[in-house]
């Protein structure tokens, strides 16, 4: 069976619409007070559904999915400081693991490198099959290189895959999953 951990983005930027483009992101997070130059595309950049629903959907989808043998891992973010891991959830533990993704609420940095890092700190990936999956909506917001995570990772976990599911517009390093032997999933609508 092999070892499994789920990223899950939580930083600000989720909380934008799944429609919303890079310059939205841009214009809203650019200057602080352009919310109340044009409070109507405010309102459109965070009208439902947002990235966080979606990306809390189809990871709860995915997790009533797995086979019962596969424990789940959850890493999530907190700013440029730190990627809590959120603990493994056994097979009789899926639905307390799903309620508590759809409690999380997205906020501050993106710490993608970091939290690759810390994903596969959890695995063997040497001896053993190791799945990491990223659901995540951007690039690293904390001035670190995933690439470069990414690459030595696949050095010293060669049975490490890292499959990344880019929720909605912005583009994650696509080195993530190219470096690792895994696939990039992208979505910029709710279904």
């Amino acid at each position: 069976v092999p070892q499994f951990v789920v990223v899950l983005d939580t930083s600000g930027s989720m909380e934008l619409n799944i429609k919303a483009v890079k310059a939205d992101e841009d214009w809203f997070f650019g200057n602080n007070l352009n919310k109340y130059t044009d409070p109507s595309r405010t309102l459109q950049i965070f009208e439902k559904p947002s990235r966080m629903n979606v990306a809390q959907d189809s990871l709860a989808g995915m997790i009533n999915a797995l086979d019962p043998k596969i424990d789940t891992r959850l890493i999530t973010f907190a700013g440029c400081e730190s990627t809590p891991d959120q603990g493994v959830f056994k097979f009789g533990d899926r639905q307390r693991l799903i309620n508590g993704i759809r409690g999380l609420v997205p906020n501050q940095g993106t710490p993608l490198a970091d939290s690759l890092a810390k994903a596969a700190s959890t695995v063997d990936g040497r001896n053993n099959d190791a799945v990491i999956v990223m659901f995540v909506d951007g690039e690293d917001g904390c001035q670190k290189d995933v690439c470069a995570v990414s690459r030595r990772i696949a050095q010293e976990q060669p049975r490490l895959r890292v499959n990344v599911v880019n929720i909605g517009a912005g583009g994650p390093s696509q080195c993530i999953a190219k470096n690792t032997g895994g696939r990039v999933y992208s979505s910029t609508n709710a279904a």
